[in-house]
């Protein structure tokens, strides 16, 4: 063994100590979430959770891609250029059937617990429930929405065949808004934030009952492949747990989820008017969806991001009574995996309480 003289043993302690203290810290793993339509206040809940430092607790760089459409977001996901993507539910179950492409992806996280589509229709409408929209007009987001499969079956359960309504393609915004206010369509069949905003619009409208059997039934998960699961289950594990952090902690400051919001993206934070008064009606619009997102089935325990059975067994069939299934008893885990649910619920709820309530 060589030994080192004293002076000689010091220099080398101190080269030692400087090189520890110039190492890198540990890279983060690059975690790249798919959001399905243009960035808006429905990523609050992950602005304010990266704010609240949740991300960085799970060792993740957490990045929010917007990529639209199943057809885009599949082949992301099968190369690993995605590690998860908030998806609705009815693609995977229409890709199970024979002859369809069978895709190696599972859902994994019950992202919406509550299903967001709703059917509104003006306050003085004289439909007041879905039993009365036989030969009326609905207009729909796009026509080939995932959720018509849902809308076709809740209005099977009301009495009315498809054949007796007619859908119209209104997008949404000032063009869906419109369409609704001049009569162009009779009910408006968008998500929850839209009719809120068109609340706010000036329009009076009421929600039409959807029949029990719809009422709580979720419409978007988390969707990542087997393969990912399977090899990294832990890095799913810690952006859940991140994720059901940051939509307790934005429920419980819906204030300062906005603000993190608006510092997030700039760009969106409205230039006019006065700031507290936009941040209430971004409020307004947030709250409505963390109801849905926060939803607890009566009965049920509360454990974020777990799916029910009858989540799928209601969307089977449904997607059979519209003739997009024709094989009925595939193995429900081959939808989704609750495995994660205990990982993704493994915090103090109160203290991400008092720390959102802690925040500017």
């Amino acid at each position: 063994m060589i030994k080192l003289r004293p002076a000689r043993a010091i220099a080398a302690a101190i080269a030692a100590l400087g090189a520890f203290l110039a190492a890198p810290a540990e890279a983060k793993d690059r975690f790249v979430f798919a959001w399905p339509s243009a960035i808006n206040s429905g990523v609050a809940p992950l602005t304010f959770a990266r704010k609240l430092g949740y991300f960085d607790a799970e060792n993740l760089d957490t990045e929010i891609q917007v990529l639209s459409g199943s057809g885009v977001i599949i082949p992301q996901l099968m190369s690993g250029t995605v590690q998860a993507a908030y998806a609705s539910l009815e693609p995977i179950v229409i890709s199970r059937q024979p002859g369809k492409p069978n895709f190696p992806l599972r859902f994994v996280y019950n992202y919406l617990p509550r299903s967001v589509w709703e059917f509104a229709v003006p306050r003085d409408s004289p439909i007041q429930s879905l039993a009365d929209m036989k030969g009326k007009t609905l207009g729909v987001f796009a026509l080939s929405s995932g959720n018509l499969y849902m809308v076709r079956a809740m209005l099977q359960a009301a009495g009315v065949s498809w054949s007796d309504v007619k859908l119209q393609s209104v997008g949404t915004g000032v063009a869906a808004f419109e369409a609704l206010r001049t009569g162009q369509i009779h009910v408006l069949n968008l998500f929850d934030t839209a009719h809120v905003r068109l609340e706010q619009s000036g329009t009076a409208i009421r929600r039409l009952p959807v029949p029990p059997q719809f009422q709580e039934l979720s419409s978007h998960g988390i969707l990542v492949t087997d393969a990912l699961l399977a090899s990294k289950p832990d890095l799913l594990a810690r952006f859940g747990r991140a994720l059901a952090k940051g939509n307790i902690a934005c429920n419980a400051n819906l204030a300062a989820c906005i603000n993190s919001y608006w510092e997030a993206y700039p760009a969106l934070r409205p230039s006019s008017g006065v700031e507290a008064d936009n941040r209430r009606r971004e409020i307004e619009v947030l709250e409505h969806r963390m109801r849905n997102l926060l939803h607890v089935r009566e009965g049920r325990s509360g454990q974020y991001g777990r799916f029910a059975d009858e989540d799928w067994t209601t969307l089977v069939e449904a997607l059979r009574a519209g003739g997009e299934v024709t094989r009925t008893d595939v193995p429900l885990d081959a939808y989704f995996t609750n495995r994660l649910v205990p990982e993704f619920n493994r915090f103090d709820v109160e203290q991400v309480i008092r720390e959102a309530r802690a925040a500017p």
